[in-house]
């Protein structure tokens, strides 16, 4: 009788470490993964800082959507308004008033698409261009300025870790 209460005994005290053992677990995950969320949510408002930043180089008065459609416009080439409002997730009249303010800032430029006569195609203006060549290397430069000092190795994992929180948004979004 007493060796079965000691056995009893001896395994309501491993399920118990068992427990507190994965509670310890948990607890450090949990405290790396909030140290991956700070760090994240600092490298995404850094981003955006930047991102302003840019904006301001390329033109005092481009605010955030705008830039977003000068990105599109730059990186996709002419596009219809109603494919930008796709794009950007905004409605057809906001960027309408985008359009006419980045034409107002020299920025972009409305020609009649060809393909379709009652439509137009907006495009980036060769001054736009070149300011977001030379703002992106600017910010580049000064990138490439912080990481300098890292290891080839350090680089490649970075490089590599980014790449795998990238993909893995492909299945979240």
């Amino acid at each position: 009788m007493a060796g079965a209460r000691s056995v009893e005994h001896q395994a309501r005290q491993n399920r118990l470490w068992r427990t507190l053992n994965f509670r310890m677990v948990s607890m450090q995950e949990e405290d790396l993964m909030q140290t991956v969320e700070d760090e994240f949510t600092a490298i995404l408002l850094r981003a955006r800082q930047m991102l302003i930043r840019r904006a301001k180089i390329i033109h005092p008065d481009l605010q955030d959507p705008g830039y977003r459609l000068l990105a599109v416009v730059i990186r996709d080439e002419a596009q219809q308004q109603g494919a930008l409002a796709e794009k950007l997730r905004l409605d057809k009249a906001t960027v309408s008033r985008l359009v006419q303010h980045l034409e107002s800032l020299e920025l972009v430029t409305r020609t009649q698409d060809p393909s379709d006569g009652r439509a137009q195609l907006v495009s980036a203006t060769t001054r736009a261009k070149e300011k977001w060549r030379t703002s992106g290397n600017t910010l580049r430069q000064e990138l490439r300025r912080q990481l300098k000092e890292w290891e080839a190795a350090e680089l490649k994992n970075f490089g590599d870790l980014l790449h795998r929180l990238n993909t893995s948004f492909d299945e979240i979004l």
